[in-house]
């Protein structure tokens, strides 16, 4: 089973079972280098780390990319529920935008309360696939982003009974644009909750929906 998004480098993250697979995206240059360790990771700057670097850290993060075959270029994305300019935000994500065209590779975008931002945005980027991790837009926005070739990543909210509209939109969006994480929470082997929680949804059994999301990791990040 494939976690596609899942910190395993931050403290006090328990340790994913051998036989497990996550990406491990970074969230700035304070870990390039960590996230590196682990066999398939990301490298990007998140929206909330965009004021503690400079065009340097993006020349930094290009010359990485180029000489240590990340399979994915984030975490980055907007997030306007943060107060955080926003011109800083959009210039970030452009220029990490411009280098995974650059270098065909995917993307793993943050999209809190931007949606039609990062929609705005990718379609200037066409030639671009990724993930939109923890989506948290509307069905409309999820079908758009689908019909652009992103999946969308769903996480432990999807388990809390109250998010009834997250849960619904899971329900009727197609199973091949689907991916499962667990991000930041702790015990990153509660993937498999995740799971089940979305083939009770969907009426699906385990087992496909499992291989359906490894599928779609797989044909997403190229992992062999």
């Amino acid at each position: 089973m494939i976690n596609s998004h899942a910190h395993l480098d931050f403290d006090d993250m328990q340790a994913i079972a051998q036989n497990a697979v996550a990406i491990v995206p970074s969230v700035g240059s304070q870990n390039w280098n960590i996230v590196q360790s682990y066999p398939y990771f990301a490298l990007g700057i998140h929206p909330w780390m965009v004021e503690h670097h400079d065009s340097q850290d993006l020349e930094r993060l290009e010359y990485l990319i180029k000489c240590n075959n990340p399979i994915a270029i984030g975490e980055c994305g907007l997030d306007y529920a943060k107060n955080i300019n926003k011109e800083k935000q959009l210039h970030f994500f452009t220029a990490q935008l411009a280098m995974a065209q650059k270098y065909d590779l995917p993307v793993i975008i943050h999209s809190v309360k931007s949606t039609e931002d990062v929609i705005f945005l990718l379609k200037k980027y066409q030639k671009i696939k990724g993930e939109i991790h923890g989506f948290s837009g509307s069905e409309q926005q999820a079908n758009t982003l689908i019909k652009m070739g992103f999946y969308l990543g769903f996480g432990i909210q999807i388990t809390n009974p109250k998010s009834t509209r997250l849960r619904e939109i899971v329900k009727n969006l197609p199973l091949q644009s689907l991916l499962i994480e667990t991000d930041d929470h702790i015990v990153p082997q509660d993937l498999s909750i995740v799971a089940e929680e979305i083939a009770k949804l969907k009426q699906i059994s385990l087992k496909k929906l499992i291989t359906q999301c490894d599928n779609n990791a797989i044909l997403l990040f190229g992992l062999s």
